[in-house]
């Protein structure tokens, strides 16, 4: 028996029983604003240098949303992703080709690793997500800062082209039309979108709902709950690498402590996308909406010439509203479940 269907609500209550309704509602409304303060929001341009800036917490906010999803929280995806790009721009030699294929293999590796130490100190070790990510939040940011002290590093031509295609000399004419369209970051988002397109049509992606969902419940019915979970911290990395190689493509260099605020705008994100912090609840593609919601309150407050100080407000209220918002999804839900029961 389909729940929502048996939810017999009208004004709000009907707006909130879908899950997806208030993300999506508070984004129409962000854009609304934005396109009413700032007058060429949706030339070309415009749309491209904002995609390109909200890129990076876009990536980031889909693997967090994937670890949120299966039970756990990523207190260390901002020194993860830095350490991943000091390792790149460490490695990486501006002239030197073949060092930007040795980089991404070290980097995958990097990636590995940090997916694998996440996933068994919560999945196997069965440590508090919150405690396990932010203790190892510190060792990689102390790799990372052993790898590249201050500022700095370099990254081959090449790698260029993963933020735009027209900064590239080499490139062939009609790729760096495509790129004038589409820029890069769009790609390596949708690349994001296709591995989580396939890994949740597979069991391993239902398993993390339902462990997630509960991860007692799940473990009894034969699920290798660790498994999934460190599975997820993978995943969660592998986004993480997608960011470091846009920002090792913009920067052109590395730096310790750029994932520093990126790490709890992220959880912010997928929260504002509808994402469930107790797990078990969302849908992974929302984080985009989330990520791109939290990246607008940024435009609002620069285009209105308000105190910076006002963006930390305005983002709170949002995520109080997705909060709100998803508190009364799960309670119309509870209550068509006890009328369908009946």
């Amino acid at each position: 028996m389909n729940i929502r269907a048996n939810i017999k609500t009208n004004g709000f209550g009907k707006l909130f029983s879908r899950q997806e309704s208030a993300p999506i509602v508070i984004f129409i409304a962000m854009i609304i604003i934005v396109a009413s303060i700032q007058s060429n929001f949706f030339t070309p341009s415009s749309l491209k240098n904002s995609l390109n800036s909200f890129a990076p917490l876009i990536l980031m906010a889909m693997g967090q949303a994937i670890v949120l999803v299966s039970g756990g929280l990523d207190l260390s995806s901002g020194t993860s992703m830095a350490l991943m790009l000091c390792v790149l721009t460490r490695i990486m030699k501006k002239d030197d080709p073949v060092t930007g294929v040795w980089a991404l293999l070290v980097a995958l590796g990097v990636m590995l690793g940090i997916g694998l130490l996440n996933g068994a100190a919560v999945g196997y070790l069965k440590l508090p997500p919150i405690i396990a990510t932010f203790a190892t939040s510190y060792i990689w940011f102390g790799i990372a800062l052993f790898v590249t002290p201050t500022p700095g590093g370099e990254s081959v031509n090449w790698m260029r082209a993963f933020f735009d295609f027209n900064a590239v000399n080499n490139m062939p004419d009609w790729l760096k039309a495509f790129g004038a369209v589409v820029p890069t970051s769009v790609l390596l988002i949708l690349a994001g979108c296709v591995v989580w397109y396939i890994v949740s049509r597979t069991k391993t992606g239902r398993y993390m709902y339902a462990v997630g969902s509960n991860r007692v419940t799940a473990y009894q019915s034969g699920i290798k709950t660790a498994k999934i979970q460190t599975t997820a911290y993978i995943l969660n990395s592998f986004f993480l690498l997608l960011c470091a190689l846009f920002f090792t493509a913009q920067n052109q260099a590395g730096s310790a402590r750029i994932g520093d605020p990126l790490t709890l705008q992220c959880i912010a994100a997928a929260v504002v996308g509808g994402i469930a912090l107790n797990g078990g609840r969302g849908n992974v593609f929302l984080a985009i909406i989330g990520a791109v919601i939290m990246s607008l309150v940024g435009k609002i407050i620069f285009f209105a010439n308000m105190p910076d100080a006002y963006q930390t407000l305005v983002s709170g209220v949002i995520i109080i509203i997705a909060i709100a918002s998803s508190a009364v999804y799960s309670t119309l839900n509870e209550r068509a479940a006890l009328r369908g029961g009946k």
